[in-house]
Parts: C-alpha cells; sequence; structure tokens
C-alpha cells in the first residue's frame, strides 16, 4: 500500500473583518480576500500535489448565521475539492454548531444537497472513507458542551468543577470507545474540534475559557489511531504524547485575526501515513502560508527627546510595511505627549494596509493613561460598527448588543425602503 497523504486545516472563520476596508472594486471587505486566498492556497496545493485526503477540523465562519456571501466562498472552494475526487472531511466546530435546538448547522448544506465527496461529522462516529491511495478510518468528534455529554440531573446537581470534570471523563470515554472500533490493518485518523490538556492556548482561549472541555490526555495514551488531528486553537503546534504515541497536532488558523497572532506562522499540514511493521507511520509538514503581516511598533520618548515625531519615524523606517496590519505604540510623559504630530506620522505610515492605532501611553507620576489616537477602524466603521463600538465603550453585554445592532439594522431597512 503506497502512502496516504492528508491535508490538514482549521479554523478559517471568514466574516472576520475586522482590520479591512471596503474593497470599491468588489464591494467587499479587503478581510475576506486574504482570508480566501489563504484558502485557496490549501486547494491548489492539494490540487496539484494529488492530496488522497482533506481534513477540515471546524470553524468556516466567524458567527454561526453567516452571510450569504461568506458562504458563497467556502462552498466554492470545497467544491472544487469534491469536483476533483477529493474526499473532504469535515466536523463540526463551535463556530458553526447552531446557537438553538432545530437550526441548522453552517456546514449542513453540503449533506442536503447531497454533494459527493463530502463527509460531515455531526456527532462523534467511525466512518471507511475510499480514497485515491486506499480505505482509511476517520473517528471525527464535533465540537461538544456539557449539555451534550451530560444528563439534567447531573447538571442540576453538581458545581462548576465537578461539572466540568465529568464531562471530561465521559468525552474520553467516547474517544475510547471509537478507538475500539478500529482495526488495525487499515490506516485512521482522530478528527476533532476542541481543546486538548497541555495545548498552548492562543487568543482563543479568551472566548471560551470556563465553557468548554478539556479533553485529557488520557483519553489518547492506548489509542489505536495512528494520527490526531484538530481544530479549535489558532496556534499551530504538536502536543508530546509518548515516544511511541501518535501525534497530536492542531493545524493552527489559516490567517491571523488580531495582534494576539502577531508572531504566529499561519498554515496548514501535510500528512503522510506510511504501512510499517504492521502499523502506519506518521510524517508531518507544516506548510506555512503567506498571511497578512500585523506589526507592532512600540517608542518610548524620553524628556530629553527633541523631536518625539521624528523619533518615532525613524522607528517606524525600520520596519517592511507594505500591505501590513500596523499599530503604533508610543510610551511617552505628559510633557512630551502634545508635541507628537499625528499627521506625520500617518503620512509615514501611508503604505499599510491599515493603521489599527495610534496608542499614546501617557506617563504622569505613578499614573498611566492610554489614549486612542487616529485608526483606520474607526473610518470605515458604517452605522452598525459605529454603534457597536459605543455600546462595547459602554461596556454593554455582548447579548445587548446584538439585540440593538438588529434592531437598529432593522430600522435602518425600514427607512430604505421608505
Amino acid at each position: 500500500m503506497k502512502p496516504i497523504k492528508i491535508v490538514h486545516f482549521a479554523d478559517i472563520h471568514l466574516g472576520m473583518e475586522n482590520y479591512g476596508k471596503i474593497d470599491p472594486a468588489t464591494g467587499l471587505n479587503t478581510r475576506l480576500a486574504d482570508f480566501t486566498k489563504s484558502l485557496d492556497e490549501i486547494v491548489d496545493f492539494s490540487l496539484k500535489e494529488k492530496i488522497d485526503l482533506v481534513v477540515f477540523a471546524g470553524d468556516a465562519y466567524k458567527t454561526r448565521e453567516p452571510s450569504p456571501t461568506f458562504q458563497r466562498e467556502f462552498a466554492k472552494r470545497i467544491y472544487r475539492l469534491a469536483a476533483a475526487d477529493i474526499p473532504v472531511v469535515m466536523v463540526v466546530g463551535n463556530h458553526d454548531f447552531p446557537n438553538a435546538l432545530g437550526k441548522a448547522d453552517t456546514l449542513e448544506i453540503f449533506p442536503t444537497l447531497a454533494v459527493p465527496n463530502i463527509h460531515i461529522f455531526k456527532k462523534e462516529e467511525l466512518q471507511i472513507i475510499s480514497t485515491p491511495a486506499g480505505p482509511i478510518q476517520v473517528a471525527g468528534l464535533p465540537w461538544l458542551v456539557r449539555s451534550h455529554v451530560l444528563s439534567k440531573t447531573e447538571m442540576a446537581q453538581k458545581n462548576f468543577d465537578d461539572l466540568n470534570n465529568l464531562a471530561a471523563k465521559r468525552v474520553k470515554e467516547k474517544i475510547i470507545y471509537l478507538s475500539s472500533l478500529i482495526k488495525k490493518e487499515i490506516p485512521s485518523i482522530f478528527v476533532g474540534h476542541a481543546s486538548i490538556e497541555k495545548a498552548v492556548y492562543g487568543a482563543e482561549r479568551q472566548v471560551t475559557i470556563g465553557s468548554e472541555i478539556v479533553i485529557p490526555l488520557s483519553a489518547f495514551f492506548k489509542t489505536k489511531f495512528n494520527a490526531i488531528l484538530m481544530g479549535h486553537l489558532h496556534k499551530h503546534q504538536e502536543i508530546p504524547l509518548s515516544k511511541t504515541g501518535p501525534p497530536i497536532i492542531y493545524s493552527g488558523s489559516i490567517e491571523r485575526v488580531d495582534f494576539g497572532e502577531e508572531k504566529e506562522a499561519k498554515g496548514f499540514v501535510l500528512l503522510e501515513l506510511s504501512p510499517k511493521d504492521g502499523s502506519f507511520k506518521s510524517k508531518i509538514f507544516f506548510k506555512k502560508l503567506i498571511s497578512r503581516p500585523f506589526i507592532s511598533i512600540r517608542t518610548r520618548i524620553e524628556t530629553t527627546d527633541n523631536n518625539p515625531t521624528q523619533k518615532i519615524i525613524q522607528q517606524i523606517k525600520k520596519h517592511q510595511l507594505k500591505e501590513a496590519v500596523v499599530r503604533v505604540i508610543i510610551e511617552v510623559p505628559e510633557e512630551k505627549s502634545l508635541e507628537i504630530r499625528e499627521g506625520a506620522i500617518r503620512e509615514a505610515l501611508k503604505e499599510v494596509s491599515f493603521i489599527a492605532g495610534i496608542i499614546k501611553e501617557i506617563q504622569k507620576g505613578n499614573r498611566l493613561k492610554t489614549e486612542a489616537g487616529f485608526s483606520d477602524e474607526l473610518a470605515n466603521l458604517d452605522a452598525l460598527g459605529l454603534l457597536e463600538k459605543y455600546l462595547r465603550l459602554q461596556k454593554k453585554t455582548r447579548l445587548r448588543i446584538e439585540i440593538l445592532k438588529k434592531e437598529t439594522e432593522k430600522l435602518l431597512e425600514e427607512e430604505m425602503f421608505r
């Protein structure tokens, strides 16, 4: 049997439009083009290299109710793979999962239309999938929350920590059961969207902290899987299991979403499984994508600096900034703050894609005051964006912000069609 070649990627988050502008040629946000360009690179690689199986480990969109435009752009690229007779495995991630019982998840359109070569995992199960290199066993684990794995009685009788521990135990049991179904003579992979113990968290941790089930490493100690391919965490990493155990791989997200990912390489994983000594050995290659750079430029102004603005501009000139998302952070004593000429700084940044902010950290005695100056974000926000910015400054809850945005949108539509 020849090696089976697998492309593994995750966490696309189409619809993430922060740090983008409207492209006058298309009418679409420039950040959408960033994400689709990275997705195109993955599809093109898969077609050129004659990949046997493509694995998408969840989170196609930023929200659970993506716009038709975002759905179109994702479906076009997945269809290119399916039309080339490359089987595609997809698990439902937390951003794909519906927020109410009875609603469809964001990936459900593919089985509804019976698109060939597409395999969606909405529940934990094992499937045997035919590929050009032969059959492969795929165990899928979509995003799970406590209410999926615990009874109402259990949910009511235990405290927060006990609920998390019991939920993790139940998920471990599901993984062990799926492993028990594996036939060793056929290559196998586990595909999931979750956090695993010992993983290094990125910006995504801030979103789901305290509410998610963390899978214990022990769930995989005696596993029969040849590789464990994960989504959910945006940082590419391989978690050490044991010298003889299968690799646990997070492909990471395909494009940066904020400055928390400024220094992280973005890409996808090429996995090769080859028969050896009655089992299947893995070779792992991380393929970097050409993602948009995010750059923070920090300058410290001293009371002795005669020309603070020129010092900041000199620091800016040390960086390759063309087409980058840039923020300038200036540490400055209060008495020097008014000497900084923001217009000159903006002129020095004219080649960047997006000015995320010119931020002054003003030192007054032992106190530090942050003053946010110009940013392209405010200059490009529409009415709903400005409303959301205002409500966040007012410290309104996420639910309250969404309700007010929807009501405002209705009023704007009524006014438009009068």
